[in-house]
């Protein structure tokens, strides 16, 4: 699932408070930049608070960071997360992601809370997608509040599955489909069929499907469609982690970036999540966050936490 993700607007009063300390949020309409127009550099990431205070402005359009988006950090920058569902998968989506940026930012910057104690709520919406909104997640910095769509969640395990197990198929076809069709030739001229007698295909089709079933790694296709369902709900775990770490992304005070292969891009997704084999074996090294994700963060919570 490719679907745009978005930072949802505040209200003008609050946009317009935030404005007297930062710059406003950049506009993201702009793709053609290169990466390295958008990316700290380590020099950029060591200067003073005073800098900090006094550049953010200026940081802000370079970097495109939205620092009106920044309600859910606390003083020392970090955040933590009530995660308010009762469904498994999706809490481990949610641990997942604030793992990928703990790990790439060498610190806790996102922690787990409860009800009482928070920054920030992820929830569910049940908000029908319109024409105008068909975002799978979102970030409301007026209501400190991360949200993906039920609907899409829910829908997507199917999409998952289906994409694996024809994946499965087409590379079981890819490699037997020659030995398939010259077995079952073979097998019909033993019986003195030809392809001059008119049920010659019909009996072709059969032992064709005879000879396939023969086959030892047919047998292992047959298991590893019967397990796709439980692989795919991992898939989608995984492909929400990236979703949600997006979002995250937003919480920090990222825009969206100019690179397709950053995170923080405005459309993300990964092929990873819709293969059998790389979901089996585990995508428990995997993480989106690029260097240009993990700097750009690290300058807009630096900023942050000089500013307050």
């Amino acid at each position: 699932m490719h679907r745009a993700h978005h930072l949802k607007a505040r209200s003008l009063l609050i946009v317009a408070a935030a404005a007297l300390l930062f710059a406003p949020a950049v506009a993201t309409s702009t793709v053609t930049a290169q990466a390295a127009s958008v990316t700290p550099s380590a020099a950029k990431l060591k200067a003073s608070k005073s800098y900090y205070r006094k550049h953010a402005k200026s940081l802000g359009k370079t970097y495109k960071l939205a620092f009106d988006a920044q309600t859910a950090l606390k003083k020392n920058g970090k955040a933590t997360v009530w995660i308010d569902t009762k469904d498994a998968k999706l809490k481990s989506s949610v641990k997942i992601a604030m793992n990928y940026w703990n790990k790439k930012l060498g610190k806790k910057e996102f922690v787990q809370g409860s009800k009482k104690h928070h920054t920030l709520t992820f929830s569910v919406s049940k908000a029908t997608a319109s024409k105008s909104d068909q975002s799978d997640a979102w970030w409301t910095p007026s209501n400190k509040r991360l949200q993906v769509r039920w609907s899409y969640y829910q829908a997507e395990t199917k999409n998952i599955r289906v994409a694996m197990t024809n994946q499965l198929n087409d590379a079981f076809y890819n490699k037997y489909a020659n030995t398939i069709e010259s077995q079952a030739k073979a097998n019909l001229a033993a019986q003195g069929i030809t392809s001059a007698d008119a049920t010659y295909q019909d009996a072709f089709n059969a032992e064709a499907q005879s000879v396939e079933k023969s086959l030892p790694a047919y047998t292992t296709l047959e298991k590893e469609v019967r397990g796709v369902n439980t692989v795919a709900k991992n898939g989608r775990m995984y492909e929400y982690a990236s979703t949600i770490a997006h979002e995250l992304g937003h919480v920090m005070g990222l825009n969206h970036s100019p690179n397709q292969a950053d995170l923080m891009y405005f459309e993300s997704g990964s092929n990873n999540v819709y293969s059998y084999k790389k979901v089996k074996a585990g995508l428990s090294k995997y993480n989106p966050v690029t260097k240009t994700d993990k700097n750009r963060a690290k300058l807009a919570l630096k900023i942050y936490t000089a500013v307050h």
